[in-house]
């Protein structure tokens, strides 16, 4: 954000061409002014850059060895969190599900299937 001009001081999100009362700056504006930045602004039919929001779906982690953590929440309320092999298939289910396209979902799975069949290293086939 701070390599767009955004003056992150306060707490909504402004161009940096305009001052606390959304009055344009010409001194600020000539070195931070980003036309495009503007008109984009301008075209959504706005004056300022919305404030970002954050929703907050919970954490994912692997271990390794088949195991791994897992707490699922909605902003700030926690629905379940759980550790071990029941986490492992939410981490592996999520992970599939994130793959954008169908080929992906393929190796990866097929990728899983081989090594647990063979194993991790096949060099010793």
């Amino acid at each position: 954000l701070l390599s767009r001009g955004y003056d992150l001081a306060f707490a909504q999100p402004r161009l940096p061409c305009e001052d606390e009362f959304g009055e344009m700056d010409e001194a600020t504006c000539n070195v931070f002014y980003d036309p495009a930045m503007n008109e984009w602004l301008r075209f959504r039919g706005l004056d300022r850059a919305p404030p970002f929001g954050f929703l907050n779906l919970g954490m994912l982690a692997y271990l390794g060895g088949g195991e791994a953590l897992s707490q699922v929440q909605i902003g700030e309320f926690p629905v379940l969190a759980w550790a071990g092999s029941v986490a492992f298939v939410l981490w592996r289910s999520v992970y599939l599900v994130k793959q954008v396209a169908t080929r992906n979902r393929m190796l990866v799975t097929f990728d899983w299937i081989k090594s647990v069949l063979f194993g991790r290293d096949m060099t010793r086939l």
